[in-house]
């Protein structure tokens, strides 16, 4: 049973006020207060408030304090070969004894330096030469520059794999300014290694609008905690922004035709694919299928951080599960992530089998269809645990009950027992909706689709004993269906 652990090997560091907000997440989404205490001099004992534990998956600690990186002498003023004034930045995290199983270590350092609006931090800062940093640290680590809070720079720093006991050493130099640092501020600790030869004229640094003050760090981590292992565990922020990870794709809107039937209803969409039509984000649509083949035993969540990374417990029958849920279990499989073209091939997939179905819909009035059915199922039981619950649900979550509870094959039922959007900042991808309009040309449906379209259509105007209206029809629906 874990509880929690000791955090200490800060060296010259000092702890100042702990925060009151600290908190841990495990795996099923379940939020814990934390109790911070005092164990010694240089050491926290940090655990789970109310002598609560978790037995099995992984738990996440948050925790936040304050210090002077300064006084502790890993902030301090030098000087390059050719008189510029600089800080370095000379300073490694605590090392973790018991991380065999450590996935990765981040550093973010939110600097002084405000970015212009407008601008990209990556290349900005590589246009200007804004940051030296040693050799070994482009050699050891992945780097990033991001807009942190207040358009201020943010240095990222991140270790795959790091191993037991990693010393995450980092060095880098930044340009004085107006840092405002004592005279007395101490020496740095370790002897100041020359900066990297590059062009710093004083004319450049003097137009760097630096603001007073110092450096906020941010250090993200994600350690895996086993059932009755007790673990050292801490911090980890969404990485989703990180170039060297992110996918840089937004996914194909489901766009429908024009050539409505008022008040014709869609009945035979999924629930995935109603979620779909409601607007419900991709993203969160995602996470709430990671959530359910997790509650149900199919999926293993490794860990969040800067992708989600999962495995594969079991694989269904395929009577068993929908499609989507076979295809994103298909995707995590192979290498235990979601792919840009995996990705991609479960959103077209969905838009695909949407429009063969609802291609002369009224899309409102299927909406309405859907938020009916969903409203009313196993409404008092759901209104019940809501009450038991404290929650303030919204159309997102009913749907959630909806998809969840009505699953044939989900035996472990959902009361707001776990957070069915918990993953859903670790997809990346942009939020997106239906949109209403001409169906897209780009996506070429096959021609039994056009079709069947066109047969509606043709069938539907004929009836009207009206051979124009037919022809205008029909002559719509292979147009719109991308016919050839």
């Amino acid at each position: 049973m874990l509880h929690g652990f000791y955090f200490q090997g800060n060296d010259n560091l000092r702890i100042g006020t702990i925060s009151s907000d600290s908190y841990a997440l495990d795996s099923q989404g379940h939020r814990y207060s934390l109790d911070i205490s005092e164990y010694s001099s240089d050491t926290l004992d940090i655990v789970l408030a109310n002598n609560q534990g978790v037995s099995s998956g992984t738990v996440t600690y948050f925790f936040w304090f304050s210090t002077s990186l300064a006084d502790a002498g890993y902030v301090a003023p030098t000087t390059s070969d050719n008189g510029t004034n600089l800080v370095v930045f000379n300073w490694a995290p605590v090392q973790w004894d018991e991380a065999a199983n450590q996935d990765h270590y981040t550093l973010k350092v939110l600097t002084p330096y405000v970015l212009p609006a407008g601008v990209d931090p990556r290349s900005h800062v590589e246009q200007n030469g804004l940051v030296l940093t040693e050799t070994f640290m482009n050699q050891e680590y992945l780097i990033d520059y991001q807009r942190g809070a207040g358009d201020r720079l943010l240095l990222v720093f991140h270790k795959n794999n790091p191993g037991n006991l990693y010393h995450m050493q980092t060095k880098f130099y930044l340009p004085a300014g107006r840092f405002e640092l004592s005279s007395g501020t101490t020496p740095p600790v370790t002897p100041q290694p020359s900066p990297s030869k590059e062009s710093w004229s004083d004319k450049l640094w003097k137009a760097l609008p630096f603001a007073g003050g110092g450096i906020v760090l941010i250090v993200a981590f994600y350690f895996i905690v086993m059932g009755k292992h007790r673990s050292m565990v801490a911090a980890h922020r969404g990485l989703d922004e990180v170039r060297w990870e992110n996918l840089n794709w937004t996914p194909p809107k489901l766009i429908l035709s024009n050539f409505r039937v008022p008040g014709k209803v869609c009945t035979d969409l999924t629930p995935l694919e109603a979620a779909f039509y409601l607007e419900i984000p991709f993203k969160q649509i995602v996470s709430a299928m990671v959530q359910s083949l997790v509650a149900e035993g199919y999926l293993k969540v490794i860990y969040t951080t800067p992708v989600l990374h999962a495995r594969v417990l079991k694989m269904p029958n395929r009577a068993e599960l929908d499609p989507y849920e076979c295809q994103l279990l298909e995707a995590f499989k192979d290498d235990g992530e979601l792919s840009q073209a995996e990705l991609e091939a479960l959103m077209n997939l969905a838009v695909e089998n949407i429009q063969k179905k609802a291609w002369d819909c009224d899309i409102k009035a299927t909406q309405e269809h859907y938020r009916g059915q969903i409203g009313e199922f196993q409404k008092a039981e759901r209104l019940q645990a809501e009450q038991q619950q404290g929650r303030q649900v919204d159309e997102y979550d009913q749907w959630y009950w909806w998809y969840h509870n009505r699953h044939p094959f989900f035996m472990n039922r959902y009361s707001y027992g776990w957070n069915p959007w918990f993953y859903d900042t670790v997809v990346p991808v942009d939020t997106d909706h239906l949109l209403k309009g001409h169906i897209d040309t780009g996506l070429a449906l096959n021609f039994s689709v056009c079709h069947d379209a066109c047969h509606s259509a043709c069938h539907s105007a004929c009836h009207s004993a009206c051979h124009s209206a037919c022809h205008s029809a029909c002559h719509s629906a292979c147009v719109s269906g991308h016919s050839h």
